[in-house]
C-alpha cells in the first residue's frame, strides 16, 4: 500500500477520537506557541495544509477579517472540521503534493503535517508556488534527534520521513525562500518560517 493511501486510511480511522485523546494537550499547545509567534496581517489569504479536524483554523477563524482555506487527505477529519468550522472556511479534500493553486495565499501553515507527505520535495515547491510574493511558509514539525526520529518513523503508520530542524531549513533555502528563521515552540517541535 502506497504512503498516501496508508496516511487517509490511519486518519480515517483516529478522527473521531483525534480532538479527544490524540492531539488535546500537545497539538493545542503547539498551535498556540505559533499564534503567539506571529502577527498576521488583517485580510490575510491563509491555508492550513493538513488541516485535520480544523483546530487552527478555528483559532484563526477568530479574527472575521482572514480569508482561511483548509486541505487534507482525510475524508473523515474534513467532515469534522466542517462541522467544527461552520463554512466560515473553504475545504478542500486533496494531497498538498497536488495543491494547485498559484500566488494566491498570505500565509501556509503546515502544523504536524510534514512528516506525513508522501512527497516532501513536490510538497515545498507546490507551497512555495500557491504563495504571493511575500507570502511565508510556516512549518512546525517534530524533530526527536536522529535516532528516535527514526524508531519513531517504523511506530507511527504513514510517516515518510521526520526533517530534522537544520536539514528543515536547508529545505528552505534550496526552495528559494528568503528571511529563514527557526524557533522550538515546544518539547520536540520546532518551526521554521520561510518567506517567498
Amino acid at each position: 500500500m502506497n504512503l498516501k493511501k496508508q496516511n487517509e486510511r490511519a486518519f480515517d480511522k483516529i478522527a473521531e477520537i483525534y480532538d479527544k485523546r490524540i492531539i488535546k494537550k500537545w497539538s493545542l499547545t503547539i498551535q498556540k506557541n505559533i499564534m503567539n509567534s506571529l502577527k498576521i496581517k488583517d485580510n490575510s489569504k491563509i491555508l492550513d495544509a493538513g488541516c485535520g479536524t480544523g483546530n487552527l483554523l478555528l483559532i484563526l477563524s477568530e479574527n472575521d477579517n482572514f480569508g482561511l482555506y483548509g486541505i487534507d487527505i482525510s475524508r473523515k477529519m474534513l467532515k469534522i472540521a466542517e462541522t467544527k468550522l461552520k463554512k466560515v472556511v473553504k475545504l478542500k479534500r486533496i494531497p498538498v503534493e497536488k495543491l494547485n493553486y498559484k500566488n494566491k495565499f498570505d500565509y501556509i501553515f503546515s502544523v504536524d503535517s510534514f512528516h506525513h507527505y508522501y512527497d516532501q520535495n513536490t510538497a515545498i515547491k507546490k507551497m512555495f508556488l500557491a504563495l504571493k510574493k511575500g507570502g511565508n511558509l510556516i512549518v512546525a514539525d517534530i524533530d526527536f534527534g536522529i535516532i528516535f526520529n527514526q524508531i519513531f518513523h517504523k511506530l507511527e503508520p504513514g510517516n515518510n520521513k521526520i526533517i530534522p530542524h537544520l536539514e528543515m531549513i536547508k529545505l528552505f533555502k534550496i526552495n528559494k525562500f528568503k528571511k529563514i528563521r527557526q524557533k522550538k515552540i515546544w518539547h520536540f517541535t520546532f518551526m521554521t518560517f520561510g518567506e517567498k
